[in-house]
C-alpha cells in the first residue's frame, strides 16, 4: 500500500485513534526526522466555514502554548480539502481507560494526575485559552504517570448550548458528564468552568464513577445545575478529608465559590494531609467501634437462585420507575404548596425578629445597597482588594449568606478594586473625608463635589464617582464625587428614577434595564478593551444610583474586545561560522497566523558567507521562527529556534 505524504513532509503510517470530528495517524516528520501524531478533520466538517475558522484560530493559539503537561502542537495546515494539526506523539493511554480498568485510584496518584492537569490549565488560562472540554478522554498518561492534556484545537469548538439539544445529544454525551452548570445553561464560561470539569475528573478517579448520570443529556445537565453532589467519601471512605474538600470546592455550583485560578487549586493539592481521614470515614469507624467491617464470602448462586434474582431485579426496576413518576408528581404538588404559602406570607406578613442573610458575593456594591434596602439592611466596605473581577464586585461578606440577621444590621463586605494596584478606588458608601483620604493614598486628587438626594444611600456618603472605580489613570487625576443629601422630602416625584448599573452587562440586558428604569437609550459607541469582554458595556453616561428625570437619555460604550493586533517587524541576523559543513542550504520558517509554517528565506551559503540580516513581518505575540541548515548528505541541523513577539519586538 502506498504511503501518503502530507504537505510534502509528513508521512502517514497508521491510524491510531479516531473521534466524532477527526482521525489521528501515527506519522513521521521527514524534515525534522521525528515521530508525530497528525489529527485530520473528517470531510463533513471541512464544509463548515465557521467551524474551519474556529478550528484554525484555536489550534494556532494552542500551538503557541508550551507546557510539559500539554500535548504540543507543532503545526497547523491545509492541503487541498484536508485540514490537519501536527502534534507531539505521546506514548501512553487515555486517563479514561485507566479509570475504567483501575478505579478507584490511590488518592496520592489521583492528586498527582490532577496537579499536572491543573498546571496545564494554568498555562492555557494565562494565554487566554479556555479548554471547555476537560475530561479523562482528553488526558493522555504515560507509563511514568506523566499526564498531558490534549484537544485544545477541536474540542473547544463544542457549543455548550448543544448540551440541551435532542438532535445533537449523541455528540455531547461524552462531555455532558463533565460540563459545568454554566456550560449546561449556555451561559458565560471562564477559567473556573475548566476547574469544575477537572473537579469532576478527580471525583471519577477517586470513586470510579461520575457524580451525575442519567438516561438523557438533558437529565444530566439539569443535575449539574440543580442537584447537590454526593461527597466522594460516601462512595470511597478511604479518601482523605483534604482531598474531598478540594473536589467539593472545585465543583461548586457558583463560579465565585470555586477556585479562582488553577494555581490556587494546585496550592491546596500540595498541602493535602493524607493521614487525615474523611469525616464520613470517622463516622463509620465510630459506628463500627473502630473496627473495619469484615467482608463475607457469599456462596455461588444456583441457576434457580439466579432466575429468582433476575425476576426480583426487574420488579425493582419497575418499582423504581413508578417511584420516579410519583416523586415528580409530589415535587410539583410541593412546589404549588410552596407558592401558596409564599403568597400567604406576602398577603399576611408576620413580624419576624430575624431572617436569613441574602447572598451578595458577585453583585456590584451599588446594586447591593439597593437590594439590601428591601431587607432593611445596610452595607459597609471593609477592604478593597486587587482582583480580576470588575471594580465594585463583592468578593466576600460578613455575616455570610443564610446566617440569621436582624433588620437594621450592617453587613461588611470586601470588594474588588479592579485588576490594577493603581486603579481608582471605589468611593461609593464612604464619607467625603474617607473618599478624599483614599484618593490621596492612591495618588489621585478629589475634584468637584455635588449633592443629590438618595433613598438608599445615607446622608453624607458618596453615591457615585467620575471616573468610575477600577480605571488605571495617571497619578494626580481629579476624581469627582456625588454625595448623598439623604431622602428627599416626601416621596420622589413620579417623573424621577434611579439610574441602573449597566457596566459589564450585554447590550440587550442593558436595553431591558434602561426601559424598566424609564430612561431612553442614547448614542451607543464601540471601543476596544483589554479588560471588558466583547459585547459588554464598558461605561455609561449617567452615574449608577443617581436620581434623574424619567425620559433622560443615557449613552453607552460597548466593548469590541481586545484591540486588533498591528503588524510589526523584527530583524534577525544569521551568522554561518559555526556550521558543521562548509556548504549548506539555509531555510528560515515563520509560523504566524492560521496557515501553518511558511518559508521566508531559502538560500545557499558557506561558512565563509557574510552574515544575513532578515526582516520578519507579523502580528502574533508568540510567532515561531526556526532556522535550518540542510547539508549535502541530507542531514538537517536546527540552528535557531525563536519565539517572536511582533507587538513588542521581543525575541526569545
Amino acid at each position: 500500500m502506498a504511503v501518503r505524504i502530507l504537505a510534502g513532509r509528513y508521512e502517514l503510517n497508521e491510524r491510531i485513534g479516531e473521534g466524532g470530528m477527526a482521525v489521528v495517524f501515527r506519522s513521521r516528520d521527514k524534515l525534522l526526522d521525528r515521530n508525530v501524531a497528525i489529527k485530520i478533520l473528517r470531510p463533513e466538517y471541512t464544509k463548515d466555514l465557521m467551524f474551519i475558522d474556529s478550528f484554525r484560530r484555536e489550534s494556532q493559539l494552542a500551538a503557541s502554548i508550551v507546557d510539559p503537561n500539554i500535548v504540543n502542537v507543532y503545526d497547523v495546515g491545509k492541503e487541498g480539502n484536508i485540514y490537519y494539526i501536527v502534534m507531539e506523539l505521546v506514548e501512553g493511554e487515555p486517563l479514561s481507560e485507566i479509570i475504567k480498568r483501575e478505579a478507584p485510584l490511590d488518592p496520592r496518584r489521583a492528586a498527582n494526575i490532577t496537579r499536572q492537569i491543573a498546571s496545564a490549565l494554568s498555562t492555557a488560562h494565562k494565554h487566554q485559552l479556555i479548554h471547555r472540554d476537560v475530561k479523562p478522554h482528553n488526558v493522555l498518561v504515560t507509563e511514568g504517570d506523566v499526564a498531558k492534556i490534549s484537544d485544545f484545537g477541536i474540542a473547544i469548538k463544542a457549543n455548550p448550548e448543544d448540551a440541551l439539544s435532542t438532535e445533537k445529544k449523541e455528540s455531547v454525551m461524552g462531555s455532558i458528564h463533565y460540563f459545568s452548570p454554566e456550560q449546561a445553561r449556555g451561559a458565560y464560561v471562564d477559567e473556573r468552568s475548566d476547574i469544575y470539569s477537572l473537579g469532576i475528573v478527580l471525583y471519577e478517579m477517586l470513586t470510579g464513577q461520575v457524580p451525575f448520570d442519567g438516561e438523557t443529556a438533558v437529565e444530566v445537565a439539569l443535575k449539574h445545575m440543580n442537584e447537590p453532589m454526593t461527597p466522594p467519601s460516601r462512595l470511597n471512605p478511604d479518601i482523605p478529608q483534604d482531598l474531598e474538600d478540594i473536589v467539593m470546592k472545585a465543583t461548586a455550583k457558583l463560579q465565585t465559590a470555586r477556585y479562582a485560578t488553577a494555581d490556587d487549586m494546585i496550592t491546596d493539592i500540595n498541602l493535602i494531609r493524607y493521614n487525615r481521614p474523611s469525616e464520613y470515614s470517622q463516622e463509620l469507624a465510630k459506628e463500627k467501634g473502630g473496627n473495619k467491617e469484615v467482608k463475607k464470602t457469599e456462596p455461588e448462586e444456583t441457576p434457580e437462585q439466579k432466575k429468582a434474582r433476575i425476576r426480583a431485579e426487574k420488579k425493582a426496576a419497575k418499582r423504581k420507575k413508578l417511584l420516579k413518576k410519583l416523586a415528580i408528581f409530589a415535587g410539583a404538588v410541593i412546589a404549588i404548596i410552596g407558592i401558596i404559602i409564599g403568597l400567604g406570607k406576602l398577603l399576611f406578613p408576620k413580624e419576624n425578629k430575624s431572617f436569613k442573610m441574602p447572598y451578595l458575593v458577585g453583585m456590584n456594591y451599588t446594586a447591593a445597597l439597593d437590594y439590601l434596602k428591601e431587607f432593611e439592611l445596610f452595607a459597609e466596605i471593609d477592604l478593597q482588594l486587587v482582583s480580576p473581577e470588575p471594580a465594585g464586585t463583592i468578593l466576600s461578606q460578613t455575616p455570610e449568606a443564610d446566617t440569621q440577621v436582624k433588620k437594621g444590621q450592617t453587613v461588611k463586605v470586601n470588594v474588588s478594586r479592579g485588576a490594577h494596584e493603581s486603579a481608582v478606588p471605589l468611593l461609593a458608601g464612604s464619607t467625603q473625608a474617607t473618599a478624599e483620604a483614599m484618593l490621596k493614598k492612591a495618588g489621585y486628587v478629589l475634584g468637584e463635589i455635588s449633592g443629590e438626594h438618595s433613598e438608599s444611600i445615607p446622608k453624607g456618603l458618596v453615591i457615585s464617582q467620575d471616573p468610575p472605580a477600577g480605571e488605571p489613570l495617571e497619578p494626580g487625576t481629579k476624581v469627582n464625587i456625588t454625595v448623598s443629601l439623604g431622602p428627599s422630602q416626601g416621596t420622589l416625584p413620579v417623573n424621577t428614577t434611579t439610574v441602573p448599573n449597566l457596566t459589564q452587562k450585554t447590550l440587550d440586558a442593558a436595553k431591558t434595564d434602561i426601559e424598566k428604569a424609564g430612561l431612553v437609550l442614547g448614542e451607543v459607541k464601540e471601543q476596544s478593551s483589554s479588560t471588558v469582554n466583547e459585547g459588554r458595556i464598558i461605561s455609561q453616561s449617567l452615574s449608577p444610583g443617581s436620581q434623574v428625570d424619567k425620559g433622560s437619555e443615557i449613552s453607552l460604550i460597548v466593548s469590541t474586545g481586545r484591540p486588533p493586533a498591528r503588524e510589526g517587524t523584527v530583524d534577525i541576523t544569521l551568522e554561518y561560522g559555526k556550521a558543521k559543513e562548509d556548504s549548506f542550504q539555509v531555510t528560515v520558517t515563520l509560523q504566524d497566523g492560521t496557515e501553518g509554517s511558511s518559508n521566508v528565506f531559502v538560500e545557499q551559503r558557506t561558512k565563509a558567507s557574510e552574515p544575513d540580516k532578515i526582516t520578519l513581518k507579523g502580528k502574533s505575540e508568540t510567532a515561531k521562527v526556526k532556522v535550518f541548515y540542510t547539508y549535502a548528505n541530507g542531514t538537517i541541523d536546527t540552528v535557531y529556534d525563536y519565539t517572536v513577539n511582533f507587538q513588542t519586538g521581543a525575541i526569545q
